[in-house]
């Protein structure tokens, strides 16, 4: 089989690339640009990886795979960076983007092919050629369908208003999109259980969606904690969250319950990117830490100088943060909408509280300041995830998923 991996931007479709390229199955990979691993520009992008404006470009480095399978669109990627950094607004820039970039992919890339795999809000129109052709087309969904966390960000906003964004209906385009993608997809590939619910609940049929979560390099991340101490004796307790700062994201509940504890030995982390609006509404609390962006090459360090992981978000597809924090032996606080339930399958691995509910965020919060974690047991739980949960078996799983079809 050759299959056509299509995404205008990144994602996890780098790792997807290669899982399929080691068991002979990627034909092509299409793509915004990318650097060939081992290249000048591609150690220039390792070396820049702290930098504000080139440390993303170390996620575009791609490793194992022949040139002739690769190709780019560089040109429809920058306008559209460009675009956004002008000031354009992310929706209608970024479809605009994907449109382009599906009707680019030449008719010809297709015929070679025998099946495609397409990401979410980019694969409308690789839908539409596909099925003109015959060709079963693979919809990797990456996120929640978004009516069905719409009562969560809506009690947000009433909550917080001044946290949550306008009210902005999606765009009619995008919608039409989606719907289009939900209905000419031959499967749609979601990370976890919460994703296809939110699917089905919003009318796709059930029959078309399969759950297969991420992976990540236990190794990396174990390597790194190795040397952290657990249980802090000589510090506080820390809490982090990594991720952007923002509403959706639960970062407003995570400040109340903080606020609520007021804990006098311990600290709380927060990692990512945070806009002027957000940092202005961080109030100045004992503890709390605001670190902006944090490079990824830096983030093991960063599991390794901390003691329990919270993201309460209200909506995500599968949150790969929650599996690089137990790689690295801390328990997790999070919600069943971010992938959680697939992984704490202990008590000692974490806790999962209601979406939206300071309360039992805050109880789950002191339930760790009474009982520190221990660095070690948690590893030891968490070791028997780190097979199912690496990123060979997701490839295993998608190359099964692929056998399905006749």
């Amino acid at each position: 089989m050759r299959v056509l991996l299509a995404h205008p931007g990144t994602q996890h479709s780098f790792r997807l690339a290669v899982q399929l390229n080691r068991r002979g199955l990627l034909g092509e990979f299409w793509t915004g640009f990318a650097l060939r691993g081992g290249s000048p520009a591609a150690a220039l992008a390792g070396l820049a990886r702290g930098w504000p404006l080139l440390g993303g470009l170390s996620s575009r480095i791609l490793r194992e795979i022949d040139a002739a399978r690769v190709h780019t669109l560089p040109w429809n990627e920058i306008y559209a960076l460009a675009r956004l950094r002008l000031g354009g607004s992310a929706l209608p820039v970024l479809h605009q983007r994907n449109r382009r970039f599906q009707e680019a992919i030449p008719d010809d890339a297709l015929q070679r092919s025998d099946a495609i795999i397409a990401f979410d809000t980019s694969a409308w129109r690789l839908a539409e050629r596909a099925a003109g052709r015959g060709l079963p087309l693979f919809l990797d969904r990456t996120i929640a369908h978004a009516a069905g966390v719409t009562p969560f960000l809506e009690a947000l906003s009433r909550r917080y208003p001044q946290w949550a964004d306008p009210p902005q209906a999606r765009p009619p385009c995008l919608v039409a999109a989606e719907d289009r993608e939900h209905s000419l997809a031959t499967r749609i590939v979601v990370g976890g259980s919460f994703a296809r619910d939110t699917l089905v609940a919003s009318g796709v049929d059930p029959a078309k969606i399969r759950i297969n979560p991420y992976g990540v390099d236990w190794a990396e991340y174990a390597a790194a904690a190795d040397a952290a101490s657990s249980p802090p004796t000589s510090r506080p307790l820390r809490f982090l969250f990594a991720g952007s700062v923002i509403g959706r994201k639960g970062v407003p509940l995570l400040i109340e319950a903080w606020q609520r504890i007021a804990p006098r030995n311990a600290e709380l982390w927060l990692a990512g990117y945070c806009g002027k609006r957000e940092r202005a509404l961080i109030p100045r609390l004992p503890g709390l830490r605001l670190l902006g962006r944090v490079p990824h090459h830096d983030i093991p360090r960063l599991y390794a100088q901390t003691d329990v992981f919270v993201l309460p978000s209200l909506i995500e597809g599968f949150a790969l943060v929650l599996l690089e924090a137990l790689a690295s032996g801390l328990p997790i606080i999070s919600t069943r909408h971010t992938g959680a339930v697939e992984l704490v399958n202990d008590p000692g691995l974490g806790c999962i509280i209601e979406a939206g509910s300071v309360e039992a965020l805050e109880a789950a919060l002191r339930h760790y300041l009474a009982h520190p974690p221990v660095r070690r047991q948690v590893g030891a739980l968490a070791a028997a995830l780190a097979q199912p949960f690496s990123w060979t078996a997701y490839g295993d799983r998608w190359a099964a998923l692929l056998q399905e079809l006749p």
